[in-house]
């Protein structure tokens, strides 16, 4: 009996030092949102190979903050991902979803993580090379791409330099990431909680880990092969804004058709670019800003589209240039240009790498002629990626996952980044999967009603809960003065 009790101590703690379970550390921390509000919390550190694949034996380190459940009985704990890519689950917990977080604690222990290269788990040297972009010369997708390119080659060669390997920063690496961390903390299973690229994540932890995974909350759902957006439902999402514009009285009397106005400000752009004198608010500076339809189109994409509360601007900004007021716009793409140069490791590879099939990059190209905005969503994806040599995660990592694991997901009908046709499509392969859809909400949908929080307690907790639409109010369109 004793020879067995050794020979078993010997082999857990040899499976231990496999798993890389020996480095992880915990200790107490006090944690403090952006508001102030102090709670004690726990930091924990634990490292991983920075590339499983290549079998090299550099280890990176990743940290974690977690909050002691309320309960005496917890459940699994429950891991937040946070979106983006590049996003820090730590520093989001210190904003407005810190309410939530702390609500969760009443189910289980919640673990806000920082995915490797993100927050407290970027050990990748900042890059200084950037993209610069004439600011009185219109934009294009070529000038745009070409200046991308420069300023990525340069920081590619210099984190490889730096002894970085750029490859391992991919959405396969993280979702191993993640299992080694329910390893490290020695849980048979965790729960998932996640938002946008957070779900991307989600989904490949789903499809090669599942016996790992207690329950799943997902919102703004971004599929395996979802990182490129179709042109054609940023339109629908455009649709369904002008419905909620005409059922404003006030908003629909001056801006009678929404979607119209749009195709004739870019026609006369695409006729006709521009170059637009404006000023600097904070210096008063004077300068010239070249303007073209995709400069418009790259503004509307990443300022106007994302929530309801930017939405609300959107038919106001267009109907300035249809009269032929530019200078607000102007601004706009300046900053953008500005933003757009930044070369940032762990976003740009996760993007990169997890790619686009053949199949459904045809049809982004097709439905961008007709589009709206064109390719502007997904901008400067594929197109900067190409030819840089980064490894391309494959067709099979993009299938869409099929499970029995208990998901609930959740939409907003003005949600320009992630769109419901696209939820419905992975939601297919779920089943056990429950979707909810808030009629109103956009991306950042966890605090716009509190039936988000209501709805995840008593899932989380096992109650069952059923597919359901919610109605919420629309913020006012914004008129002119």
């Amino acid at each position: 009996m004793k020879k067995i009790l050794i020979i078993t101590l010997v082999l857990t703690f040899t499976a231990l030092q496999g798993l890389g379970q020996s480095d992880l550390t915990i200790k107490p921390y006090t944690f403090k949102n952006s508001a102030g509000v102090e709670v004690p919390a726990e930091l924990g550190e634990f490292t991983v190979q920075e590339n499983r694949s290549s079998g090299g034996d550099k280890r990176i380190k990743l940290s974690f903050v977690r909050f002691k459940s309320t309960n005496p009985n917890p459940g699994s704990p429950i891991v937040y991902l946070a979106g983006g890519p590049g996003g820090s689950g730590i520093s989001t917990a210190k904003g407005a979803r810190f309410k939530l977080f702390m609500a969760l604690r009443a189910v289980a222990d919640v673990i806000a993580f920082d995915q490797r290269g993100t927050g407290l788990s970027n050990e990748i040297p900042g890059c200084s090379n950037s993209a610069t972009f004439p600011l009185d010369e219109p934009g294009s997708i070529e000038s745009y791409t070409n200046e991308m390119k420069k300023a990525t080659k340069l920081c590619l060669a210099f984190w490889k330099e730096k002894g970085t390997d750029v490859s391992a920063y991919n959405t396969r690496e993280s979702a191993s990431d993640l299992e080694d961390l329910r390893r490290a903390l020695g849980i048979p299973k965790i729960s998932l909680w996640g938002i946008s690229y957070g779900s991307h994540l989600g989904f490949n932890f789903i499809k090669r880990f599942e016996s790992s995974i207690d329950k799943v909350v997902l919102v703004g759902l971004e599929g395996p092969d979802h990182t490129i957006k179709m042109p054609a439902l940023t339109d629908g999402f455009l649709k369904n804004l002008s419905e909620k514009l005409e059922a404003d009285k006030a908003a629909s009397a001056q801006y009678p058709e929404l979607m119209g106005m749009m195709k004739t400000v870019h026609e006369r752009l695409r006729e006709n670019p521009l170059k637009v004198k404006t000023k600097d608010p904070r210096s008063g500076t004077e300068f010239e800003v070249g303007i073209s339809e995709f400069d418009v189109q790259l503004v509307t994409s990443f300022i106007f589209v994302k929530n309801p509360s930017d939405s609300k601007n959107l038919p106001r900004a267009y109907k300035k240039m249809l009269d032929g007021d530019f200078t607000e716009i102007a601004l706009m793409v300046a900053g953008l240009r500005q933003f757009a140069g930044r070369v940032q490791a762990m976003p740009f590879a996760m993007d990169a790498m997890s790619g686009i099939s053949e199949r459904r990059w045809k049809r982004v190209l097709k439905e961008s002629d007709k589009a709206i905005l064109g390719r502007s969503t997904n901008f400067p994806f594929p197109d900067v990626s190409m030819g840089l040599g980064l490894p391309d995660l494959g067709d099979e990592f993009r299938k869409n996952p099929k499970s029995s694991v208990d998901a609930l997901f959740f939409s907003g009908t003005l949600d320009g980044r992630t769109f419901i046709p696209s939820a419905k499509e992975l939601i297919k392969g779920f089943k056990n999967g429950t979707h909810v859809i808030i009629d109103g909400a956009g991306h950042d949908m966890f605090m716009s009603t509190p039936d988000v929080e209501r709805l995840m307690l008593d899932f989380f907790n096992g109650k069952k809960v059923k597919a359901q639409r919610l109605v919420i109010p629309v913020p006012a369109f914004t008129l002119m003065n």
